[in-house]
């Protein structure tokens, strides 16, 4: 008995320094030499990502605990907190956020998702030549000439699914139509009728992605084998959830890897000759091909499928909790609705909404931005590993340590905003002095630097043309049923429930 409890409290011990004090005393003395512009939020085993959740539970709100320490205290740059066993420095000052998106090359990205072979050579997890080859290459597909093309297929988009949808969970019906628009931007007529355990394939893979994200965040057991083991999680005591995620990974790379086949065969007889025609799909196998034809394979059919994944994940999400977002204020300030109901039918009447139309969309831009400073859904950036000991400013990183580089840090502070605290679109139609103290990184929501959104000109286009559409033909009201609002975290900050609007058709 006294053995067992011998080796207990040995492993007590050791759990003890390998996750509390192990990375507490980095910490304790980066505070010490940082003073005031550090602050300290220790939080043991789950760190910054239990702060959030706690700010959730207490204050209805993902960052506030964050946003109201750094209104207390202004001069505060940094915020000293850990990611499991790991000190992690969260970066909020801008001169901070600087140096480290444009010294990308330093730090290595985290796998949102823990899956091998999902998105590890898409856009956002590649690095060095592969990263600088895919975004000279797919830049060209993301300019605003290019994408005005898509501009009628997206008013279709939104007006079959808001006719059809139930519109009751406003998360999943801002998701089916970004969803819809992201896969008939990247599949075109091959993805009529697509279905994957025989939903509509947007459905499906919301849903998949949804659950990959919320079992890390509600089960700390999940969360804490994926920090330790990262991709090998799900082969380690799995539970009936894990299994059948795995399941459906591994359907969708199947039939995507089919339809990425058959297009290969397709093109080889019939190449397409119009680049203007072409879909994400086909400018990548029309480069397979020629690659083939050269014997210089670069691209191969697992990155033409993570590249596919990579894009639904960062073209579904942000742009579907940033509408919902919209909605949501639409709602909580009738007056605003009103005004920009006025602007929607002066400037396109009952018309589809057009390439004209959108530079003149100006109040549903200015919404647009409020959100994404007020409630941006993507806050921070994905989690960074430092690659080797560097300096960064005034701080020394040790290789291994996180890093989180917080986006939207500056945008409610007082600083930087008048009446930071306060949702005023209006700021937004000005044209000077919107920021103040500003050094290019205090206002970026889409991220900076080399490696910022290369869709931010489309989810732009997308907005305005969902809201448009939505605020046309419905007033958005409140849920009266709904007593109490947050803003969660479904990987991304979103409003929470889902049932918090009701959608009143206009007469």
């Amino acid at each position: 008995m006294w053995n067992i409890a011998l080796v207990f409290l040995c492993l007590l011990i050791i759990a003890t320094y390998i996750f509390i004090i192990r990375p507490l005393i980095p910490l304790l003395l980066l505070k010490a030499k940082l003073g005031d512009k550090a602050i300290f939020m220790f939080y043991p085993l789950f760190g910054f990502i239990g702060l959030f959740m706690k700010s959730i539970k207490t204050k209805n709100d993902a960052m506030e605990t964050v946003n109201a320490a750094l209104r207390k205290n202004p001069k505060a740059k940094i915020i000293l907190s850990n990611l499991l066993h790991k000190p992690c420095i969260m970066l909020t000052g801008s001169e901070y956020l600087k140096d480290a998106l444009t010294e990308h090359q330093h730090y290595e990205k985290m796998n949102p998702f823990m899956i091998d072979s999902f998105i590890q050579t898409g856009l956002i997890l590649s690095e060095g030549d592969r990263w600088k080859r895919q975004r000279m290459f797919l830049g060209q597909a993301f300019t605003f000439e290019k994408l005005k093309s898509r501009i009628q297929m997206m008013n279709q988009v939104v007006k079959e699914i808001v006719d059809k949808d139930p519109k009751t969970n406003l998360n999943e019906f801002m998701s089916k139509i970004t969803g819809e628009i992201v896969i008939k931007s990247f599949f075109g007529e091959l993805a009529e009728g697509l279905r994957l355990e025989g939903k509509e394939a947007q459905v499906a893979l919301i849903q998949l992605t949804t659950d990959i994200n919320l079992i890390q965040f509600e089960n700390p057991f999940v969360l804490i084998k994926s920090l330790i083991f990262k991709e090998r999680m799900w082969d380690v005591l799995p539970t009936k959830q894990e299994k059948d995620i795995v399941r459906r990974v591994n359907e969708v790379r199947t039939k995507v890897k089919e339809i990425i086949s058959r297009r290969i065969e397709q093109l080889q007889e019939n190449p397409i000759q119009d680049e203007d025609k072409m879909v994400f799909l086909d400018l990548y196998v029309t480069e397979y091909i020629k690659q083939q034809k050269q014997q210089q394979q670069l691209i191969n059919v697992n990155e033409i499928l993570h590249q596919f994944i990579t894009l639904f994940f960062a073209g579904t999400d942000t742009t579907a909790t940033t509408c919902g977002t919209c909605l949501y204020y639409l709602a909580q300030y009738p007056e605003i609705q009103t005004e920009i109901l006025e602007e929607i039918q002066e400037v396109a009447g009952l018309d589809e909404i057009k390439e004209q139309h959108l530079n003149k969309l100006v109040k549903i831009n200015a919404l647009v931005q409020e959100v994404l400073r007020f409630k941006n859904p993507a806050f921070a950036t994905i989690f960074r590993i430092v690659k080797n000991d560097m300096q960064l400013q005034d701080l020394k990183l040790k290789k291994g340590w996180a890093v989180v580089e917080m986006l939207n840090a500056s945008s409610v502070q007082e600083n930087y905003f008048e009446n930071a605290t306060e949702f005023n679109y209006k700021r937004w139609l000005n044209t000077t002095n919107i920021i103040k103290n500003d050094n290019g990184f205090i206002y970026i929501p889409f991220s900076a630097g080399q490696r910022n959104c290369i869709g931010q000109h489309m989810a732009m286009m997308e907005a305005k043309v969902i809201i448009a559409l939505i605020v046309r033909k419905y007033q958005i009201i409140l849920n009266p049923e709904v007593k109490q609002i947050k803003f969660g975290i479904k990987f991304l900050q979103c409003v929470e429930p889902d049932n918090c609007l009701l959608f009143e058709k206009r007469l």
